[in-house]
């Protein structure tokens, strides 16, 4: 009876004051709930007394806003972001003013040898040239050649020594010395010299082509054949004044006109 009295009042009321008095009304049904369930545990026959739920009441208005807080403090840097897509390229500008000269660069490497060029053409004729000397004989060019052997027994020799050729077969060119035995080049050119050894039954035949004073290729007779021989063929280019002789070592010897000492122009420089 109470509470219809109250919401006729509250009806006809402010509504600020409608709000006051369902706050009250609540808190005092909170308060006769709270004196119920206490008394309702010590004696369990007084639960039926409890009256019926209040109305629920309505939302109250905003309350003022409160004062402006303190400014926060500055964050950290953010980290880069990802580069965007580049923009389509701009139109060309205009041409700017000539730079200064620079400095002048290093010399490159040589390159790469061309090809060979086309033959160009035949030039005008020089002038005459004056008269050469008188060039040697040609005949004398042509024939050179001598052959020459030994007809009597040499050694056993005590030293190195020159064979002595007695025995002359030819001599065109005049270039083999019968008193030497010794061929002195007089026309440039290459030569082919031959020598044939024979030894005695009592010691070897060992002997060198020499030229200059150089041993050049050697030759060996050996005794324990019986009668045993050695020969050789050289070919060697030659100038005037080159001189090519038979040496028999020390300690060999031979014995008679088997022994040979040949030579002859192949042809001239």
């Amino acid at each position: 009876m109470m509470l219809a009295t109250m919401n006729k009042f509250l009806t006809n009321a402010n509504t600020n004051i409608k709000v006051y008095m369902l706050a009250y009304l609540f808190l005092l049904s909170v308060k006769s709930s709270l004196a119920t369930i206490t008394y309702s545990k010590a004696s369990p026959y007084c639960q039926c007394c409890s009256g019926p739920p209040g109305t629920p009441g309505g939302h109250g208005n905003q309350g003022l806003s409160g004062p402006r807080g303190m400014t926060g403090f500055k964050g950290q840097k953010g980290e880069i972001g990802n580069s965007g897509i580049p923009g389509p390229q701009g139109p060309t500008g205009k041409a700017g003013d000539r730079g200064r000269r620079g400095r002048k660069g290093l010399k490159g490497e040589c390159g790469v040898r061309g090809t060979k060029g086309m033959r160009g053409e035949v030039g005008p004729y020089g002038v005459m040239g004056q008269k050469g000397s008188k060039g040697e004989s040609g005949e004398l060019r042509r024939q050179v050649a001598f052959s020459a052997s030994r007809t009597s027994r040499l050694g056993p020799v005590l030293e190195n020594t020159i064979v002595i050729y007695d025995n002359v077969f030819t001599n065109q060119g005049d270039s083999f010395d019968p008193y030497t035995s010794t061929f002195i080049c007089k026309v440039n050119g290459t030569y082919l010299f031959a020598a044939h050894v024979l030894c005695n039954l009592d010691s070897d035949a060992f002997g060198w082509i020499m030229m200059n004073g150089n041993y050049v290729i050697p030759m060996h007779g050996d005794q324990r054949a019986g009668y045993g021989t050695g020969s050789n063929t050289i070919i060697l280019h030659l100038v005037k004044g080159d001189h090519v002789w038979i040496q028999l070592s020390k300690n060999s010897s031979l014995l008679n006109d088997y022994s040979t000492f040949s030579g002859y122009l192949l042809y001239a420089d």
